[in-house]
């Protein structure tokens, strides 16, 4: 028999929502996959746009840089330091842009199903893994032709990838839950994507950075874990130790910005 469903006005603890969770965990992929087809239906290249745009803003931001700029990056050919940077930015401002708006534009599917709302947000994630497996096709690509060959440290490849979601993942969820009667603070977002690349060493390393000012670059937890990004594929010949603190800041981060937009999801239909 099917076990019976007790609905009740009492609040859930964090484990009986995420359990729920774990109950319309198919709904993230129905959702994703639904966003993937509305973005590329009816165009040409499909997800091949996933290409063409990191590789569009690569020769630009490598014509400045490197020939007008002249960013020095050592050994390592600045065009694979700054496609490394961009495939990271890239994953982080899609999760946080998408993300922010997804209540805003899912009012229809929320106002007549009952699920966890934060389903939403975690669809948004598997979308930007999407993207960027197509765009780290393209890092592959440069890194073999002009990388050194792998290393052991690939191994670790994963684990900057968790992070850049999980700070992703808690701005949004905080976003979120506090926008839900303040919708001006949703207009954040975009600013913050927007100048946020120029304080995080997507285009320059962190070793231009007068000394005096170079932990403050680590007070944006992306830089370290862009630095390990570039660790594990041989782009940097070291990462900061800033990395072991921002990667647990970051998860106890996401724990209260999760347990935060709990408690204020019971809030969204009646303000949406």
């Amino acid at each position: 028999m099917t076990p019976k469903k007790i609905i009740t006005a009492r609040p859930d603890t964090l484990k009986e929502y995420l359990f729920k969770i774990w109950e319309n965990k198919a709904l993230i992929l129905t959702f994703a996959k639904r966003d993937i087809k509305v973005k590329y239906a009816q165009t040409l290249l499909g997800l091949s746009w996933s290409i063409l745009q990191p590789a569009t803003a690569i020769i630009v931001y490598s014509l400045f840089f490197h020939f007008v700029v002249k960013i020095d990056t050592g050994e390592v050919h600045y065009v694979l330091f700054v496609i490394s940077g961009l495939t990271c930015w890239t994953l982080f401002s899609y999760i946080f842009s998408q993300g922010s708006f997804v209540l805003m534009g899912s009012q229809e599917i929320i106002k007549k199903m009952a699920f966890p709302k934060i389903i939403l947000v975690f669809s948004k994630v598997l979308v930007g893994l999407t993207e960027f497996l197509v765009s780290f096709v393209l890092l592959v690509l440069v890194w073999l032709f002009l990388g050194s060959p792998l290393s052991w440290k690939v191994l670790f490849l994963p684990i900057p990838i968790i992070g850049i979601i999980l700070i992703a993942l808690a701005i949004t969820l905080m976003l979120l839950a506090f926008s839900i009667k303040r919708r001006d603070l949703l207009h954040i977002g975009p600013f913050m994507v927007y100048f946020g690349i120029w304080f995080t060493p997507v285009f320059y390393p962190v070793s231009l950075v007068p000394e005096q000012f170079k932990e403050f670059i680590y007070l944006n937890p992306i830089a370290a874990m862009i630095d390990m990004f570039r660790w594990s594929i041989g782009v940097n010949n070291d990462f900061s130790h800033f990395f072991i603190i921002g990667f647990f800041v970051t998860l106890i981060w996401f724990l209260l910005s999760l347990v935060l937009f709990k408690n204020k999801e019971d809030q969204i239909v009646d303000n949406l």
